[in-house]
């Protein structure tokens, strides 16, 4: 067993909890946060292994990283581990023209003020979209257990017994596998398909992530079978593209409970209200609805 240490430098204002809590990735296998210790653990692949690892906040400007496996890890791959954590935490996108909107904005104050708007993703583009595909048009419950089932019947186990996100090539299956054993139901052709095509070279995460008009990452989500508007919506603000709204019914409803009126107001009165923060109106909105989740 090898334990290795390094630091990771953030850009503040940042928090931790407030970035992981951003939405409900963090309650999704792999990840765990320790509410007393405040830490967050998960698995990553790191070459052909996968390892533990704990990051923690030391300070405003500062993340520790400990990564435990079982053989030891060279410079090149505890650097690998890092970037992924960097990339999974949003620690290199620049949201300040987002936070100067807000800033005199009561209800967005807090976003500028705290570093808002950081949405923990996964360490992969893919793990992102199967993920999505488990929340499409069932319950929160229902999504965190065909997650679970995935992850511990192709995934790679790291020392601690945690298994990483298994990979396009792990995910590899059959329709009966996605069926019998993850229970994703009427979405097992759609998560089999994914998985193949990431495999044959047809999808990448590069081609999401790199830079492209927003109109043209919009088009390549909702051509993928199995998503409609609002995964495509959530896939795009993990592209770090904040212009399409991803309107749900809970968003419907918990815009009606912050305006304290009984009737929610319609998708288009929606996108009015928040197309004053282009090309953030969707994270304008996101921040709005869930600012209580931060105590704000």
């Amino acid at each position: 067993m090898a334990t290795h240490k390094t630091r990771l430098p953030v850009p503040p204002p940042f928090e931790l909890r407030l970035c992981l809590f951003g939405h409900g990735w963090v309650a999704l296998e792999p990840h765990q946060f320790d509410e007393a210790r405040q830490r967050f653990t998960t698995a990553l692949r790191v070459g052909r292994q996968a390892v533990d690892a704990e990051l923690w906040q030391l300070d405003d400007a500062t993340l520790q990283l400990q990564l435990t496996a079982e053989k030891a890890l060279s410079r090149a791959e505890v650097q690998h581990a890092a970037r992924q954590l960097r990339h999974m935490l949003r620690l290199d996108c620049d949201l300040d023209a987002f936070w100067t909107m807000c800033r005199d904005v009561p209800r967005l104050a807090w976003t500028a003020r705290r570093g808002g708007g950081r949405l923990l993703r996964s360490a992969t583009m893919f793990e992102d979209l199967m993920k999505l595909l488990f929340t499409t048009n069932t319950s929160w419950a229902a999504t965190e257990s065909m997650t679970r089932n995935l992850v511990a019947a192709a995934g790679t186990p790291a020392p601690s017994g945690r298994r990483a996100f298994p990979t396009p090539k792990q995910c590899l299956k059959d329709v009966a596998f996605y069926k019998d054993v993850v229970r994703c139901g009427y979405r097992a052709d759609a998560a089999l398909r994914l998985a193949d095509a990431f495999v044959r070279g047809e999808l990448d995460c590069a081609t999401f992530l790199a830079q492209q008009p927003s109109e043209e990452l919009w088009k390549r989500l909702v051509s993928l079978h199995g998503f409609g508007t609002y995964a495509a919506g959530q896939a795009m603000r993990l592209c770090g593209h904040y212009d399409k709204l991803a309107i749900d019914s809970w968003c419907r409803t918990r815009l009606a409970q912050l305006d304290g009126t009984k009737k929610p107001p319609g998708d288009a009165a929606i996108a009015k209200r928040y197309a004053k923060f282009a090309p953030f109106d969707g994270l304008a909105m996101w921040c709005d609805l869930t600012a209580e989740w931060h105590g704000e």
